[in-house]
């Protein structure tokens, strides 16, 4: 009988052991993904200011390499599984908007 107890609780442990891992190992996924898009999103961001920034006094060239950019980021994005369409255009939509302070 105090054999099948130590399997039984071994069993137990062990199913507790698996349930944790995968709970915590999904959260960490999930923590990076959010992390990676964040990192995409700023990118994107740095690179739309040095447009802003080297064409700030060319309004032509500006407007063009603005455009340019912009459908470069959509589909880029568009291929990207981190983002849906909806994350997408608010992203294009944000790079649209800005402005050098």
């Amino acid at each position: 009988m105090q054999v099948l107890d130590l399997v039984l609780i071994s069993l137990i442990l062990l199913a507790i052991y698996i349930i944790l891992r995968k709970t915590v190992l999904k959260r960490k996924i999930i923590n990076d993904e959010v992390s990676k898009k964040e990192d995409i999103i700023k990118e994107y961001e740095n690179q739309m200011t040095r447009i802003l920034y080297k064409y700030k006094d060319d309004e032509e060239q500006l407007i063009k390499n603005k455009k340019q950019f912009l459908l470069k980021v959509n589909k880029e994005l568009a291929m990207n599984i981190f983002f849906d369409e909806n994350e997408t255009q608010q992203i294009i939509q944000k790079l649209v908007n800005m402005k050098l302070n």
